[in-house]
């Protein structure tokens, strides 16, 4: 009976974890997706002028490549 509400609670952590992902990205992307003029980056000598909802998604991409790499907070296995 206890093995049975333990999955249950992980399942609904697992559940609520996912859904507020894919909150958090629909948001995200309707930030992005809703910023369309051009923008230019300058870094040292290179220029680049791109749309910047495409600056902004490069942006989100590299968070998400940072955030798997170095998995700093997240509770460690036992």
């Amino acid at each position: 009976m206890a093995d049975q509400q333990a999955t249950s609670s992980a399942d609904a952590k697992s559940n609520t974890k996912a859904i507020i992902a894919i909150i958090l990205s629909i948001v995200a992307l309707a930030f992005v997706f809703s910023n369309v003029g051009p923008a230019t980056l300058r870094f040292l000598f290179l220029q680049f002028t791109m749309p910047t909802w495409a600056w902004f998604l490069v942006v989100l991409l590299a968070g998400v490549v940072i955030g798997s790499l170095f998995p700093w907070f997240r509770p460690k296995k036992k």
